[in-house]
């Protein structure tokens, strides 16, 4: 049961029995003394949307420093043939992780856009502006860090796929002509393992974009057809232009990220042994976890600054409704 209710039932239980005049009165006061105990209210809810929105730029950093250090250290290294694909499956892991960041981010900048152009937001405009681009830097960022991941991987080479494993090749006058003994060889071998994981990681990496383009084709589209309606105040028109154009400079650039990928050169990697890539799959699951927690925490920060923006909205409603009802009242009474 809130304040409010609680001051009503409570004059309303001091005031039976007494005049019309009375109960005026006593009503005044206590809509006088409520206006700073919910001015204070709105304060209290500020700080915390405040407090609620650093947690959550400390939770984007984490992910950030670990994934790119991550990034960093996969995209200088490829498998040997003693760790067969372990690295390759690892970069894949990590490529995983960041399209689940991408989306994570993705919907919170969503969610943020639909609640400004309906009114709904309590984070004021120029703050709002600066989550959107903050969201917009850290899926660019991950997009780029799949991309270099992706370039990062063994390609396809012209390797013998036999070697000789025993013979020398001689003629024996009793049985012939002996050939040399061949077998397949563990660079073949290794080259195939590449071609794969690679064609694998593409198909993935070329299906993130996809989905991102498919994503801002969608929105360009709904946007355009916001932007002809008459009804629009000159602010929800600017809201929708500044959007429309940011989704339109993003589609440009995933559909050239996607041309990149048509042509790779051979990266410059060094192998790994056995050992280290399995090391490396401890740090990857590690960090995984760390990731995907975190990425929770993020979630559930964005659901608390919702309500928290809820709130905001709901009490500032109710505190212009008194001030409202008082500057009548007093109008009235001067009258």
């Amino acid at each position: 049961m809130t304040k409010t209710i609680l001051l009503t039932i409570a004059f309303t239980a001091a005031s039976i029995g007494a005049s019309f005049s009375q109960e005026t009165e006593i009503d005044l006061e206590a809509r006088k003394a409520s206006l700073p105990v919910i001015e204070e209210r709105v304060k209290q809810r500020y700080a915390r949307i405040e407090e609620i929105g650093s947690d959550m730029l400390r939770l984007h950093q984490r992910i950030d420093e670990g994934l790119g250090r991550m990034v960093d250290r996969l995209a200088e290294i490829k498998d040997s043939e003693k760790s067969g694909y372990r690295v390759s499956k690892a970069k894949m892991e990590i490529i995983g992780g960041l399209q689940q960041a991408v989306e994570t981010f993705n919907g919170q900048r969503l969610a943020l856009e639909r609640d400004l152009r309906e009114g709904k937001s309590a984070v004021p405009e120029e703050i709002a502006g600066e989550v959107i681009t903050h969201l917009d830097s850290h899926v660019e960022k991950h997009f780029e860090q799949m991309l270099k991941i992706s370039k990062s991987f063994a390609q396809d080479e012209n390797v013998e796929k036999y070697e000789q494993t025993g013979g020398g090749g001689y003629y024996d006058s009793g049985t012939g002509w002996y050939q040399d003994s061949l077998g397949i060889s563990d660079e073949w071998r290794q080259n195939r393992r590449d071609r794969t994981m690679d064609k694998k990681q593409k198909a993935e990496v070329v299906q993130a974009l996809d989905n991102s383009i498919e994503r801002c084709e969608s929105l360009v589209g709904g946007l355009r057809e916001d932007l002809k309606s008459e009804s629009l105040s000159s602010f929800e028109r600017e809201v929708i232009q500044s959007e429309l154009d940011a989704h339109l400079s993003m589609l440009r650039k995933r559909e050239t990220q996607k041309d990149d990928l048509v042509i790779v050169e051979n990266p410059d990697t060094t192998e790994i042994s056995r050992d280290a890539a399995m090391e490396l799959e401890d740090s990857i699951s590690e960090l995984l976890d760390d990731v995907q927690r975190d990425l929770r925490a993020v979630a559930e920060k964005h659901t608390q600054l919702n309500r928290e923006q809820a709130n905001v909205a709901e009490l500032k409603i109710n505190l212009e409704a008194r001030r409202k009802w008082l500057k009548d009242y007093e109008e009235k009474s001067e009258e």
